[in-house]
């Protein structure tokens, strides 16, 4: 059941998570034992926390299609190795998906399974690029390589350095087809039509528009941080990761057995955030990980979420909170029980996002 004021959301939205995990992990500290809150999202960052030693990780989304996602990826990890398994994603060529999720698909829950082989074209094509916004990308790319080439856009992944990259960026990149793509591509209508609801169209950076303001992002992503270990900018502009080195942690083969003898430390829930912390002890989780998911909410089921989260949080607990295009901050009365204690947006290699806030529960 999801509250008069949350946006209800369904079928697969994310095939991959687009929050930077160096943000997270920065902001939230874990420590071995802990116990940690997650929004499931695409999986990619709860499967990565695993790499700190959590003893519970509670990966929560109120849309059942992700958190069918993440029992894939769980019962994928189990069975295969880091080439396997970045093929059976998506992430790496492969002919043969079909029969390696049936080879799995014991491993998943009943609803899990019927949802997956209802969707047997995404498992064929790879799931990591079948969620609503990786085909949003996909064809933003295609209209990327008409105005730029596809040379001119290897080339930007090319620089070796910040000056190189601004150069690039100022002298071959910025032109004007390039402003007309975001225009064409990021406005409200073509967003409306990939789930983004009216709600979301309001902006805190002094943008008139989303293309505006998402077209600042991408430039400060270009030119202000370093290219090379960017996955994220590479996804969105390549559709691929640029190299073994640089992909989430958890798919790289040194991490794969961590992550895979803790899988059972993740516990996935299909449920409304708030609702479920209502149900939870007092004092009783260490850190939070919320993604934007306010931007779903109106401002009382907003307060409603901070002061479920000021409630199980042990005291010095650690959360991670983010803005994508409506403005939702922690409320005010709540302000002195949840301490906001660095800004990580500059950093953040995700670079979309408006907000990207670390907060401290005051012991």
């Amino acid at each position: 059941m999801t509250s008069p004021g949350q946006v209800a959301l369904s079928d697969l939205l994310f095939g991959m998570s687009w929050e930077d995990p160096e943000s997270d992990r920065a902001a939230l500290r874990i420590r071995p034992g802990e116990h940690l809150l997650t929004i499931s999202s695409g999986g990619c960052n709860t499967l990565t926390f695993l790499l700190d030693d959590p003893q519970r990780i509670y990966a929560i989304d109120i849309n059942a299609s992700q958190s069918h996602l993440l029992a894939l990826k769980c019962a994928a990890i189990r069975a295969f190795d880091a080439q396997e398994l970045s093929a059976f994603l998506g992430l790496q060529p492969c002919t043969h998906r079909i029969d390696m999720f049936e080879s799995i698909a014991d491993q998943l829950s009943s609803e899990a399974a019927t949802y997956w082989r209802a969707r047997r074209a995404a498992i064929a094509d790879g799931v990591v690029q079948q969620g609503r916004f990786e085909r949003f990308l996909r064809r933003f790319r295609s209209f990327l390589r008409l105005i730029q080439g596809r040379k001119r856009v290897e080339r930007l992944f090319e620089s070796r350095s910040i000056e190189e990259q601004r150069r690039f960026f100022d002298e071959s990149w910025n032109t004007a087809q390039w402003r007309l793509l975001f225009r064409l591509a990021f406005n409200k209508r073509m967003l409306a039509k990939r789930g983004l609801v009216t709600d979301y169209f309001r902006f805190d950076d002094g943008s008139a528009s989303f293309s505006e303001s998402f077209a600042k992002r991408a430039e400060r992503a270009m030119c202000d941080l370093p290219i090379a270990s960017n996955y994220f900018l590479a996804q969105y502009l390549l559709g691929r990761y640029l190299s073994p080195d640089a992909m989430p942690e958890y798919l790289k083969p040194a991490s794969l057995p961590i992550v895979r003898e803790r899988l059972d430390r993740i516990e996935i829930i299909t449920a409304d955030a708030k609702q479920w912390l209502a149900e939870k002890p007092e004092a009783s989780i260490d850190a939070f990980s919320l993604s934007n998911i306010c931007e779903l909410m109106n401002a009382d089921d907003t307060y409603a979420t901070f002061a479920q989260v000021a409630r199980t949080a042990r005291a010095g607990a650690r959360i991670v909170f983010r803005n994508l295009m409506v403005p939702r901050e922690v409320p005010a009365e709540l302000a002195t029980r949840i301490r906001l204690r660095t800004e990580l947006r500059q950093q953040d290699r995700s670079f979309v996002y408006s907000k990207v806030n670390a907060y401290e529960i005051e012991m």
